[in-house]
Protein backbone atom coordinates (compact mmCIF):
# COMPACT_ATOMS: atom_id res chain seq x y z
CA UNK A 1 0.00 0.00 0.00
CA UNK A 2 1.07 3.64 -0.32
CA UNK A 3 0.76 6.65 -2.56
CA UNK A 4 1.22 6.35 -6.32
CA UNK A 5 4.57 7.08 -7.91
CA UNK A 6 3.33 10.28 -9.49
CA UNK A 7 2.95 11.87 -6.05
CA UNK A 8 6.53 12.77 -5.21
CA UNK A 9 7.87 12.49 -1.66
CA UNK A 10 4.88 10.59 -0.37
CA UNK A 11 6.82 8.06 1.65
CA UNK A 12 8.62 10.60 3.80
CA UNK A 13 8.14 9.80 7.50
CA UNK A 14 8.77 11.58 10.74
CA UNK A 15 6.73 14.75 10.11
CA UNK A 16 3.65 15.91 8.25
CA UNK A 17 4.53 16.63 4.62
CA UNK A 18 2.65 18.24 1.74
CA UNK A 19 2.67 15.88 -1.21
CA UNK A 20 0.49 17.77 -3.67
CA UNK A 21 1.37 21.45 -3.73
CA UNK A 22 -0.18 22.77 -6.92
CA UNK A 23 -3.95 22.48 -7.25
CA UNK A 24 -5.60 23.90 -10.34
CA UNK A 25 -4.93 27.60 -10.81
CA UNK A 26 -7.39 30.09 -12.25
CA UNK A 27 -7.02 33.73 -13.16
CA UNK A 28 -8.21 36.24 -10.57
CA UNK A 29 -9.11 38.81 -13.20
CA UNK A 30 -12.31 39.40 -15.10
CA UNK A 31 -12.53 41.32 -18.38
CA UNK A 32 -15.40 43.71 -18.95
CA UNK A 33 -16.72 45.06 -22.24
CA UNK A 34 -17.13 48.78 -21.57
CA UNK A 35 -19.96 50.63 -23.30
CA UNK A 36 -21.80 53.87 -22.65
CA UNK A 37 -25.00 53.16 -20.79
CA UNK A 38 -27.18 55.91 -19.41
CA UNK A 39 -29.86 53.87 -17.71
CA UNK A 40 -27.74 50.79 -16.86
CA UNK A 41 -30.52 48.52 -18.02
CA UNK A 42 -29.04 47.01 -21.18
CA UNK A 43 -27.00 43.83 -20.69
CA UNK A 44 -23.41 43.73 -21.84
CA UNK A 45 -21.08 40.77 -22.00
CA UNK A 46 -18.16 40.02 -19.76
CA UNK A 47 -16.08 36.93 -19.20
CA UNK A 48 -15.75 35.50 -15.71
CA UNK A 49 -12.81 33.73 -14.07
CA UNK A 50 -13.47 30.62 -16.15
CA UNK A 51 -13.89 32.45 -19.44
CA UNK A 52 -17.68 32.02 -19.49
CA UNK A 53 -19.77 34.80 -21.02
CA UNK A 54 -22.05 36.43 -18.47
CA UNK A 55 -24.50 39.28 -18.99
CA UNK A 56 -23.96 42.43 -16.93
CA UNK A 57 -25.38 45.94 -16.92
CA UNK A 58 -22.67 47.79 -15.11
CA UNK A 59 -19.50 49.78 -15.65
CA UNK A 60 -17.67 47.71 -13.05
CA UNK A 61 -17.59 44.04 -12.26
CA UNK A 62 -16.44 42.28 -9.10
CA UNK A 63 -16.93 38.65 -8.12
CA UNK A 64 -18.18 39.54 -4.61
CA UNK A 65 -19.66 42.79 -3.32
CA UNK A 66 -19.69 42.95 0.49
CA UNK A 67 -21.92 45.46 2.27
CA UNK A 68 -20.69 46.39 5.73
CA UNK A 69 -17.15 46.94 6.97
CA UNK A 70 -17.30 45.64 10.52
CA UNK A 71 -15.25 42.65 11.70
CA UNK A 72 -17.47 40.12 9.90
CA UNK A 73 -17.37 41.93 6.56
CA UNK A 74 -13.62 42.45 6.84
CA UNK A 75 -13.09 38.79 7.76
CA UNK A 76 -15.05 37.74 4.68
CA UNK A 77 -12.95 40.05 2.49
CA UNK A 78 -9.76 38.58 3.95
CA UNK A 79 -10.79 34.94 3.61
CA UNK A 80 -12.01 35.41 0.04
CA UNK A 81 -8.90 37.33 -1.00
CA UNK A 82 -6.72 34.70 0.70
CA UNK A 83 -8.46 32.22 -1.61
CA UNK A 84 -7.85 34.36 -4.69
CA UNK A 85 -11.34 35.86 -5.00
CA UNK A 86 -11.49 39.61 -5.69
CA UNK A 87 -13.89 41.65 -3.55
CA UNK A 88 -15.30 45.11 -3.18
CA UNK A 89 -16.45 46.23 0.27
CA UNK A 90 -18.68 49.25 0.82
CA UNK A 91 -19.14 50.78 4.27
CA UNK A 92 -21.28 53.85 4.87
CA UNK A 93 -19.14 55.06 7.79
CA UNK A 94 -15.49 56.11 7.73
CA UNK A 95 -14.26 52.96 9.49
CA UNK A 96 -13.38 54.60 12.81
CA UNK A 97 -14.59 52.95 16.03
CA UNK A 98 -15.42 55.70 18.56
CA UNK A 99 -17.20 53.34 20.99
CA UNK A 100 -16.14 49.68 20.82
CA UNK A 101 -18.99 47.17 21.02
CA UNK A 102 -16.91 43.98 21.25
CA UNK A 103 -13.69 43.18 23.07
CA UNK A 104 -13.32 39.39 23.01
CA UNK A 105 -11.82 37.26 20.22
CA UNK A 106 -12.56 33.64 21.05
CA UNK A 107 -10.27 30.68 20.39
CA UNK A 108 -11.95 29.66 17.12
CA UNK A 109 -11.69 33.16 15.71
CA UNK A 110 -8.06 33.26 16.81
CA UNK A 111 -7.56 30.04 14.83
CA UNK A 112 -8.89 31.83 11.76
CA UNK A 113 -6.59 34.79 12.51
CA UNK A 114 -3.75 32.27 12.73
CA UNK A 115 -4.41 31.01 9.19
CA UNK A 116 -4.54 34.60 7.92
CA UNK A 117 -1.23 35.40 9.64
CA UNK A 118 -2.83 37.79 12.15
CA UNK A 119 -2.85 35.90 15.46
CA UNK A 120 0.35 37.49 16.76
CA UNK A 121 -0.88 40.96 15.83
CA UNK A 122 -4.13 40.41 17.72
CA UNK A 123 -2.27 39.01 20.72
CA UNK A 124 0.11 41.96 20.77
CA UNK A 125 -2.42 44.67 19.94
CA UNK A 126 -2.10 46.26 23.37
CA UNK A 127 -3.89 44.23 26.02
CA UNK A 128 -1.55 44.02 29.07
CA UNK A 129 -0.27 40.47 29.40
CA UNK A 130 -0.25 40.72 33.19
CA UNK A 131 -3.84 41.98 33.50
CA UNK A 132 -5.89 39.38 35.42
CA UNK A 133 -8.62 37.52 33.57
CA UNK A 134 -10.67 37.88 36.74
CA UNK A 135 -14.46 38.05 36.85
CA UNK A 136 -16.18 39.18 40.03
CA UNK A 137 -19.71 39.63 41.32
CA UNK A 138 -20.02 42.66 43.58
CA UNK A 139 -22.33 45.26 45.08
CA UNK A 140 -19.70 47.87 44.17
CA UNK A 141 -15.96 47.91 43.58
CA UNK A 142 -15.11 49.13 47.08
CA UNK A 143 -16.96 46.29 48.81
CA UNK A 144 -15.72 42.69 49.22
CA UNK A 145 -16.70 40.56 46.20
CA UNK A 146 -19.61 38.16 46.51
CA UNK A 147 -17.97 35.63 44.18
CA UNK A 148 -14.81 35.51 42.03
CA UNK A 149 -13.74 33.50 38.97
CA UNK A 150 -10.04 34.03 38.31
CA UNK A 151 -8.27 32.58 35.26
CA UNK A 152 -4.94 34.28 35.94
CA UNK A 153 -3.40 36.49 33.27
CA UNK A 154 -2.24 35.97 29.70
CA UNK A 155 1.31 35.75 31.03
CA UNK A 156 0.30 32.77 33.22
CA UNK A 157 -1.33 30.74 30.46
CA UNK A 158 0.05 27.41 29.36
CA UNK A 159 -0.49 25.93 25.87
CA UNK A 160 -4.06 24.68 25.54
CA UNK A 161 -4.66 21.00 24.84
CA UNK A 162 -7.61 21.54 22.51
CA UNK A 163 -6.48 24.49 20.38
CA UNK A 164 -3.27 26.21 19.32
CA UNK A 165 -4.84 29.55 20.26
CA UNK A 166 -6.40 31.11 23.36
CA UNK A 167 -9.24 33.55 23.85
CA UNK A 168 -7.80 37.04 23.47
CA UNK A 169 -9.11 40.33 24.75
CA UNK A 170 -8.84 42.81 21.90
CA UNK A 171 -11.38 45.64 21.74
CA UNK A 172 -12.92 46.57 18.44
CA UNK A 173 -10.85 49.77 18.40
CA UNK A 174 -7.80 47.52 17.90
CA UNK A 175 -9.30 44.49 16.16
CA UNK A 176 -11.05 46.26 13.28
CA UNK A 177 -7.96 48.25 12.18
CA UNK A 178 -5.90 45.03 12.15
CA UNK A 179 -8.46 43.39 9.87
CA UNK A 180 -8.86 46.51 7.76
CA UNK A 181 -5.13 46.91 7.13
CA UNK A 182 -4.78 43.24 6.20
CA UNK A 183 -7.81 43.33 3.91
CA UNK A 184 -6.39 46.38 2.13
CA UNK A 185 -3.05 44.61 1.61
CA UNK A 186 -4.56 42.36 -1.09
CA UNK A 187 -4.26 43.99 -4.51
CA UNK A 188 -7.52 42.35 -5.61
CA UNK A 189 -9.57 44.07 -2.88
CA UNK A 190 -11.24 47.46 -2.96
CA UNK A 191 -12.44 48.92 0.34
CA UNK A 192 -14.78 51.88 -0.14
CA UNK A 193 -15.56 53.74 3.09
CA UNK A 194 -18.19 56.46 3.40
CA UNK A 195 -19.93 54.64 0.58
CA UNK A 196 -23.53 53.49 0.88
CA UNK A 197 -25.52 50.84 -0.94
CA UNK A 198 -28.49 52.61 -2.52
CA UNK A 199 -30.21 49.74 -4.27
CA UNK A 200 -29.57 46.33 -5.75
CA UNK A 201 -31.27 43.89 -8.09
CA UNK A 202 -30.67 40.18 -8.46
CA UNK A 203 -30.95 39.51 -12.20
CA UNK A 204 -30.54 35.75 -11.86
CA UNK A 205 -27.04 35.59 -13.32
CA UNK A 206 -25.65 38.77 -11.74
CA UNK A 207 -26.47 41.27 -8.98
CA UNK A 208 -26.59 44.91 -10.07
CA UNK A 209 -25.96 47.35 -7.23
CA UNK A 210 -25.78 51.14 -7.09
CA UNK A 211 -23.46 52.63 -4.49
CA UNK A 212 -22.83 56.27 -3.63
CA UNK A 213 -19.74 58.02 -2.31
CA UNK A 214 -21.22 60.00 0.60
CA UNK A 215 -18.60 62.74 0.37
CA UNK A 216 -18.65 63.48 -3.35
CA UNK A 217 -22.14 62.23 -4.14
CA UNK A 218 -20.73 60.20 -7.04
CA UNK A 219 -22.72 57.09 -7.90
CA UNK A 220 -21.30 53.96 -9.43
CA UNK A 221 -22.97 50.81 -10.66
CA UNK A 222 -21.47 47.47 -9.76
CA UNK A 223 -22.13 44.10 -11.34
CA UNK A 224 -21.32 41.38 -8.83
CA UNK A 225 -21.56 37.64 -9.07
CA UNK A 226 -22.68 37.67 -5.43
CA UNK A 227 -23.67 40.25 -2.84
CA UNK A 228 -23.06 39.48 0.84
CA UNK A 229 -24.76 41.65 3.45
CA UNK A 230 -22.70 42.10 6.61
CA UNK A 231 -24.65 45.24 7.47
CA UNK A 232 -25.63 44.47 11.03
CA UNK A 233 -28.68 43.75 13.12
CA UNK A 234 -30.75 46.38 11.31
CA UNK A 235 -29.69 45.04 7.91
CA UNK A 236 -31.15 47.08 5.09
CA UNK A 237 -30.44 44.26 2.65
CA UNK A 238 -32.37 41.78 4.78
CA UNK A 239 -35.25 44.23 5.07
CA UNK A 240 -35.26 44.85 1.31
CA UNK A 241 -35.40 41.11 0.64
CA UNK A 242 -38.23 40.70 3.15
CA UNK A 243 -36.38 37.98 5.07
CA UNK A 244 -38.00 37.49 8.46
CA UNK A 245 -36.40 36.90 11.85
CA UNK A 246 -37.55 34.37 14.42
CA UNK A 247 -37.31 35.06 18.14
CA UNK A 248 -37.53 38.00 20.51
CA UNK A 249 -36.62 41.46 19.17
CA UNK A 250 -36.07 42.81 22.68
CA UNK A 251 -35.04 41.03 25.86
CA UNK A 252 -34.12 44.27 27.60
CA UNK A 253 -33.13 47.85 26.86
CA UNK A 254 -29.55 48.72 27.82
CA UNK A 255 -27.30 51.76 27.96
CA UNK A 256 -23.52 51.61 27.69
CA UNK A 257 -21.64 54.35 29.51
CA UNK A 258 -18.02 54.67 28.35
CA UNK A 259 -15.66 56.52 30.66
CA UNK A 260 -11.98 57.09 31.36
CA UNK A 261 -10.69 56.57 34.88
CA UNK A 262 -7.34 55.65 36.43
CA UNK A 263 -8.74 54.87 39.88
CA UNK A 264 -11.47 52.30 39.29
CA UNK A 265 -9.53 49.92 41.54
CA UNK A 266 -7.50 50.97 44.56
CA UNK A 267 -3.70 51.03 44.31
CA UNK A 268 -2.27 47.56 44.85
CA UNK A 269 -5.66 45.86 44.46
CA UNK A 270 -5.98 42.97 42.01
CA UNK A 271 -8.21 44.34 39.24
CA UNK A 272 -10.99 42.49 37.46
CA UNK A 273 -11.65 42.52 33.75
CA UNK A 274 -15.39 42.26 34.38
CA UNK A 275 -17.47 43.12 37.44
CA UNK A 276 -21.15 42.18 37.60
CA UNK A 277 -23.06 44.62 39.83
CA UNK A 278 -25.88 43.55 42.15
CA UNK A 279 -28.19 45.47 44.43
CA UNK A 280 -31.18 44.66 46.63
CA UNK A 281 -33.36 44.24 43.52
CA UNK A 282 -30.91 42.05 41.60
CA UNK A 283 -28.38 42.59 38.81
CA UNK A 284 -28.27 46.16 37.50
CA UNK A 285 -25.05 46.49 35.50
CA UNK A 286 -21.66 45.25 34.39
CA UNK A 287 -18.34 47.08 34.43
CA UNK A 288 -15.79 45.94 31.84
CA UNK A 289 -12.18 46.92 31.20
CA UNK A 290 -11.84 47.91 27.55
CA UNK A 291 -8.11 48.51 27.13
CA UNK A 292 -6.73 47.16 30.43
CA UNK A 293 -5.67 50.67 31.40
CA UNK A 294 -8.07 53.58 31.69
CA UNK A 295 -11.03 53.01 29.35
CA UNK A 296 -14.12 51.33 30.82
CA UNK A 297 -17.63 50.40 29.76
CA UNK A 298 -20.54 50.28 32.18
CA UNK A 299 -23.50 48.25 30.89
CA UNK A 300 -26.71 49.41 32.53
CA UNK A 301 -29.32 46.70 32.27
CA UNK A 302 -33.11 46.85 31.99
CA UNK A 303 -33.33 50.60 31.59
CA UNK A 304 -36.55 52.40 30.61
CA UNK A 305 -36.98 52.40 26.84
CA UNK A 306 -37.88 56.10 26.79
CA UNK A 307 -34.61 57.15 28.46
CA UNK A 308 -33.41 60.49 27.04
CA UNK A 309 -29.62 60.38 26.68
CA UNK A 310 -29.48 64.19 26.59
CA UNK A 311 -30.58 64.34 30.23
CA UNK A 312 -29.48 60.88 31.39
CA UNK A 313 -27.14 61.01 34.41
CA UNK A 314 -24.61 58.36 33.48
CA UNK A 315 -22.12 59.75 36.00
CA UNK A 316 -24.39 58.76 38.87
CA UNK A 317 -24.24 55.11 37.83
CA UNK A 318 -20.46 55.22 37.39
CA UNK A 319 -20.10 56.51 40.96
CA UNK A 320 -22.44 53.79 42.24
CA UNK A 321 -20.47 51.09 40.44
CA UNK A 322 -17.09 52.24 41.74
CA UNK A 323 -18.42 52.93 45.24
CA UNK A 324 -16.16 55.93 45.79
CA UNK A 325 -15.66 59.52 44.69
CA UNK A 326 -12.84 59.29 42.16
CA UNK A 327 -12.14 61.45 39.09
CA UNK A 328 -13.45 60.13 35.78
CA UNK A 329 -14.55 61.43 32.39
CA UNK A 330 -17.52 60.13 30.40
CA UNK A 331 -16.53 59.82 26.73
CA UNK A 332 -19.77 58.47 25.27
CA UNK A 333 -23.04 56.65 25.77
CA UNK A 334 -24.70 54.10 23.54
CA UNK A 335 -28.25 52.72 23.84
CA UNK A 336 -28.95 49.21 22.56
CA UNK A 337 -31.29 46.25 22.88
CA UNK A 338 -30.60 42.68 23.92
CA UNK A 339 -32.20 40.40 21.35
CA UNK A 340 -32.75 36.73 20.60
CA UNK A 341 -33.35 36.43 16.86
CA UNK A 342 -32.23 34.27 13.94
CA UNK A 343 -33.13 34.79 10.27
CA UNK A 344 -35.35 32.21 8.61
CA UNK A 345 -33.39 32.48 5.36
CA UNK A 346 -29.64 32.89 5.00
CA UNK A 347 -29.65 33.42 1.25
CA UNK A 348 -31.99 34.67 -1.45
CA UNK A 349 -30.66 33.86 -4.92
CA UNK A 350 -27.27 35.52 -5.33
CA UNK A 351 -27.62 37.59 -2.16
CA UNK A 352 -26.36 36.25 1.19
CA UNK A 353 -26.63 37.46 4.76
CA UNK A 354 -23.78 37.13 7.24
CA UNK A 355 -23.11 37.97 10.90
CA UNK A 356 -25.56 40.19 12.79
CA UNK A 357 -27.68 40.46 9.65
CA UNK A 358 -28.50 36.79 10.38
CA UNK A 359 -28.50 36.47 14.14
CA UNK A 360 -28.84 38.86 17.06
CA UNK A 361 -27.90 37.76 20.55
CA UNK A 362 -27.16 39.21 23.95
CA UNK A 363 -23.39 39.67 24.46
CA UNK A 364 -23.25 37.19 27.35
CA UNK A 365 -20.84 34.48 26.29
CA UNK A 366 -19.21 36.64 23.62
CA UNK A 367 -20.76 34.76 20.70
CA UNK A 368 -21.96 37.57 18.44
CA UNK A 369 -19.00 38.66 16.30
CA UNK A 370 -17.31 35.28 16.66
CA UNK A 371 -20.38 33.46 15.30
CA UNK A 372 -20.47 35.92 12.41
CA UNK A 373 -16.85 35.26 11.49
CA UNK A 374 -17.67 31.54 11.43
CA UNK A 375 -20.43 32.39 8.93
CA UNK A 376 -17.90 34.25 6.78
CA UNK A 377 -15.41 31.38 6.73
CA UNK A 378 -18.15 28.86 5.93
CA UNK A 379 -19.38 30.96 3.01
CA UNK A 380 -16.00 31.99 1.59
CA UNK A 381 -14.74 28.58 0.48
CA UNK A 382 -18.08 27.79 -1.15
CA UNK A 383 -17.95 31.01 -3.15
CA UNK A 384 -14.41 30.05 -4.12
CA UNK A 385 -15.63 26.67 -5.34
CA UNK A 386 -18.32 28.17 -7.56
CA UNK A 387 -16.10 30.98 -8.85
CA UNK A 388 -13.31 28.54 -9.69
CA UNK A 389 -15.72 26.13 -11.36
CA UNK A 390 -15.35 22.99 -9.24
CA UNK A 391 -18.58 23.42 -7.25
CA UNK A 392 -22.12 23.90 -8.54
CA UNK A 393 -24.21 26.76 -7.20
CA UNK A 394 -26.35 24.36 -5.20
CA UNK A 395 -23.44 24.10 -2.77
CA UNK A 396 -24.87 27.33 -1.36
CA UNK A 397 -27.90 25.42 -0.07
CA UNK A 398 -25.58 24.04 2.60
CA UNK A 399 -25.00 27.51 4.06
CA UNK A 400 -28.38 27.55 5.82
CA UNK A 401 -28.23 23.85 6.70
CA UNK A 402 -24.84 24.19 8.36
CA UNK A 403 -24.93 27.61 9.91
CA UNK A 404 -28.50 28.12 11.12
CA UNK A 405 -28.40 25.36 13.80
CA UNK A 406 -25.14 26.84 15.09
CA UNK A 407 -26.66 30.33 15.16
CA UNK A 408 -29.78 29.10 16.97
CA UNK A 409 -27.71 27.28 19.55
CA UNK A 410 -25.43 30.25 20.18
CA UNK A 411 -28.29 32.73 20.38
CA UNK A 412 -30.22 30.48 22.77
CA UNK A 413 -27.13 29.86 24.91
CA UNK A 414 -26.46 33.60 25.19
CA UNK A 415 -30.08 34.17 26.24
CA UNK A 416 -29.95 31.31 28.74
CA UNK A 417 -26.78 32.70 30.29
CA UNK A 418 -28.26 36.18 30.54
CA UNK A 419 -31.43 34.76 32.09
CA UNK A 420 -29.31 33.46 34.97
CA UNK A 421 -28.55 37.05 35.94
CA UNK A 422 -32.20 38.02 35.70
CA UNK A 423 -33.10 35.09 37.96
CA UNK A 424 -30.98 36.37 40.85
CA UNK A 425 -33.41 36.81 43.76
CA UNK A 426 -34.17 40.20 45.25
CA UNK A 427 -32.41 40.46 48.61
CA UNK A 428 -33.37 43.70 50.41
CA UNK A 429 -30.60 43.26 52.99
CA UNK A 430 -27.84 42.64 50.43
CA UNK A 431 -26.03 45.93 51.03
CA UNK A 432 -26.66 46.15 54.78
CA UNK A 433 -23.99 45.75 57.42
CA UNK A 434 -24.46 43.11 60.09
CA UNK A 435 -25.91 39.61 60.26
CA UNK A 436 -28.78 40.16 57.82
CA UNK A 437 -26.46 41.55 55.18
CA UNK A 438 -23.94 38.74 55.71
CA UNK A 439 -26.69 36.14 55.31
CA UNK A 440 -27.99 37.77 52.10
CA UNK A 441 -24.51 37.90 50.59
CA UNK A 442 -23.81 34.27 51.51
CA UNK A 443 -27.13 33.27 49.93
CA UNK A 444 -26.20 35.05 46.71
CA UNK A 445 -22.77 33.43 46.62
CA UNK A 446 -24.39 30.00 46.90
CA UNK A 447 -26.73 30.98 44.07
CA UNK A 448 -23.79 31.81 41.78
CA UNK A 449 -22.14 28.45 42.44
CA UNK A 450 -25.27 26.29 42.28
CA UNK A 451 -26.42 27.85 39.00
CA UNK A 452 -22.99 27.62 37.30
CA UNK A 453 -22.51 31.30 36.56
CA UNK A 454 -19.02 30.44 35.28
CA UNK A 455 -20.78 28.91 32.26
CA UNK A 456 -20.50 32.31 30.56
CA UNK A 457 -16.71 31.99 30.48
CA UNK A 458 -16.29 28.21 30.29
CA UNK A 459 -17.96 27.50 26.97
CA UNK A 460 -15.45 25.47 24.94
CA UNK A 461 -18.24 23.19 23.76
CA UNK A 462 -19.84 26.16 21.99
CA UNK A 463 -16.61 27.72 20.75
CA UNK A 464 -14.79 24.61 19.46
CA UNK A 465 -17.42 21.90 19.45
CA UNK A 466 -19.91 23.22 16.91
CA UNK A 467 -20.59 20.65 14.20
CA UNK A 468 -22.36 20.31 10.87
CA UNK A 469 -23.97 16.94 11.59
CA UNK A 470 -26.66 17.31 8.93
CA UNK A 471 -24.52 18.87 6.22
CA UNK A 472 -25.10 17.56 2.69
CA UNK A 473 -21.38 18.20 2.10
CA UNK A 474 -20.24 15.63 4.68
CA UNK A 475 -20.30 11.84 4.35
CA UNK A 476 -21.68 10.24 7.55
CA UNK A 477 -19.57 7.43 8.99
CA UNK A 478 -22.30 5.72 11.03
CA UNK A 479 -20.65 6.48 14.36
CA UNK A 480 -22.95 7.55 17.22
CA UNK A 481 -23.67 11.26 17.46
CA UNK A 482 -21.51 12.50 20.34
CA UNK A 483 -22.96 14.69 23.11
CA UNK A 484 -23.00 18.43 22.63
CA UNK A 485 -22.16 19.98 26.02
CA UNK A 486 -21.68 23.71 26.44
CA UNK A 487 -18.93 23.98 29.02
CA UNK A 488 -16.62 21.19 27.85
CA UNK A 489 -15.23 20.16 24.50
CA UNK A 490 -14.31 16.60 23.56
CA UNK A 491 -12.32 16.46 20.30
CA UNK A 492 -13.81 14.37 17.53
CA UNK A 493 -12.99 13.88 13.86
CA UNK A 494 -16.50 12.71 13.07
CA UNK A 495 -17.64 14.17 9.72
CA UNK A 496 -19.05 17.65 10.26
CA UNK A 497 -16.85 18.44 13.25
CA UNK A 498 -13.94 20.86 13.40
CA UNK A 499 -10.83 18.81 12.69
CA UNK A 500 -9.12 18.46 16.08
CA UNK A 501 -5.89 20.14 17.10
CA UNK A 502 -2.82 18.06 17.80
CA UNK A 503 0.81 19.11 18.03
CA UNK A 504 3.00 17.61 15.30
CA UNK A 505 6.62 16.57 15.65
CA UNK A 506 7.83 19.79 14.04
CA UNK A 507 5.81 21.91 16.50
CA UNK A 508 3.01 22.86 14.16
CA UNK A 509 -0.66 22.24 14.83
CA UNK A 510 -2.73 19.94 12.66
CA UNK A 511 -4.86 23.03 12.06
CA UNK A 512 -1.90 24.59 10.23
CA UNK A 513 -2.34 21.92 7.54
CA UNK A 514 -5.81 23.14 6.53
CA UNK A 515 -7.06 26.17 4.66
CA UNK A 516 -7.00 26.98 0.98
CA UNK A 517 -7.81 23.51 -0.38
CA UNK A 518 -9.28 20.22 0.67
CA UNK A 519 -6.70 18.18 2.57
CA UNK A 520 -6.58 14.38 2.63
CA UNK A 521 -4.74 13.21 5.73
CA UNK A 522 -2.97 9.86 5.58
CA UNK A 523 -2.45 9.02 9.23
CA UNK A 524 -0.17 6.54 10.92
CA UNK A 525 2.84 4.53 9.78
CA UNK A 526 1.07 2.51 7.06
CA UNK A 527 -2.03 4.37 5.84
CA UNK A 528 -4.16 3.27 2.87
CA UNK A 529 -3.45 4.46 -0.65
CA UNK A 530 -4.66 7.98 -1.53
CA UNK A 531 -4.51 7.48 -5.30
CA UNK A 532 -8.21 6.88 -5.99
CA UNK A 533 -9.44 9.92 -4.09
CA UNK A 534 -6.69 12.13 -5.49
CA UNK A 535 -7.52 11.11 -9.07
CA UNK A 536 -11.25 11.58 -8.44
CA UNK A 537 -10.60 15.09 -7.13
CA UNK A 538 -8.43 15.89 -10.14
CA UNK A 539 -11.15 14.63 -12.48
CA UNK A 540 -13.65 17.02 -10.86
CA UNK A 541 -11.02 19.79 -10.73
CA UNK A 542 -11.35 19.97 -6.94
CA UNK A 543 -8.16 21.36 -5.34
CA UNK A 544 -6.79 18.68 -3.03
CA UNK A 545 -3.59 18.27 -1.07
CA UNK A 546 -2.50 14.95 0.39
CA UNK A 547 -0.60 15.14 3.66
CA UNK A 548 1.20 12.29 5.40
CA UNK A 549 1.05 12.49 9.19
CA UNK A 550 2.88 9.50 10.68
CA UNK A 551 2.60 10.53 14.34
CA UNK A 552 0.60 7.81 16.13
CA UNK A 553 -1.14 10.18 18.55
CA UNK A 554 -2.80 11.97 15.62
CA UNK A 555 -4.18 8.68 14.28
CA UNK A 556 -5.50 7.91 17.76
CA UNK A 557 -7.21 11.30 17.93
CA UNK A 558 -8.70 11.14 14.42
CA UNK A 559 -9.60 7.43 14.79
CA UNK A 560 -9.32 6.59 11.06
CA UNK A 561 -6.22 6.58 8.81
CA UNK A 562 -7.90 8.47 5.94
CA UNK A 563 -9.51 11.80 6.84
CA UNK A 564 -10.67 14.39 4.31
CA UNK A 565 -10.81 17.94 5.67
CA UNK A 566 -12.62 20.84 3.99
CA UNK A 567 -11.10 24.26 3.32
CA UNK A 568 -12.87 25.62 6.42
CA UNK A 569 -11.20 23.03 8.65
CA UNK A 570 -14.22 20.76 9.16
CA UNK A 571 -14.06 17.04 8.49
CA UNK A 572 -15.92 15.97 5.34
CA UNK A 573 -15.18 12.22 5.32
CA UNK A 574 -13.06 9.61 7.07
CA UNK A 575 -12.51 5.90 6.62
CA UNK A 576 -10.29 2.97 7.51
CA UNK A 577 -9.97 1.90 3.89
CA UNK A 578 -9.81 3.06 0.30
CA UNK A 579 -13.29 4.12 -0.88
CA UNK A 580 -15.01 1.98 -3.49
CA UNK A 581 -16.75 5.00 -5.06
CA UNK A 582 -14.30 7.91 -4.79
CA UNK A 583 -16.11 10.08 -7.34
CA UNK A 584 -19.27 9.90 -5.26
CA UNK A 585 -17.36 11.15 -2.22
CA UNK A 586 -15.81 14.01 -4.18
CA UNK A 587 -19.20 14.93 -5.64
CA UNK A 588 -20.70 15.00 -2.15
CA UNK A 589 -18.09 17.27 -0.64
CA UNK A 590 -18.30 19.72 -3.57
CA UNK A 591 -22.09 19.90 -3.40
CA UNK A 592 -22.85 17.97 -6.58
CA UNK A 593 -24.76 15.00 -5.10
Amino acid sequence: MGCPRWIRGCRNAGRAQRVIRQPLQFSNTSSVVWQANENHRQPYARSDRLGRTVATTSEEHVPVLIVGGGPVGLSLVIDLAWRGIACMLVERRDGSIPLPKMNGVNARTMEFCRRWGLADRVRNAGWPRDYPRRMQYVTDLRSPPLHVIDFGSDADRKPAAMTPEHFQRCPQTWFDPILREHAASFATNRLLYRTSLDRFEDRGDVVIATVTDRESGRQRNIAADYLVACDGAKSGVRETLGITMEGSPQLSFEINVYFECDEVFRPGERPSVMSWLFGPRGMWGTLSAIDGRSLWRLWLSQMPEDTDLETFDGARYVREAIGAQVPFKIVGMLPWQRQQRVANEFRRGRVFLCGDALHNQTPTGGFGMNTGIQDAVDLAWKIQGVEDGWAPERIFDSYLIERRPVAVRNVDEATFTFSKFLSVPALPALCELGAKGDAARAQLQRHFIQHEFEREYKNEGIVLGYRYDDSPLCVPDETPVPPYPTMTYTPTARPGARAPHAVLTDGRSTLDLFGRTFVLLRLGSNPPDADKLARAAAKRRVPLEVVNVPEPHVLTLYEQPLVLVRPDGHVAWRSASVPSAPLSIIDTIRGAN
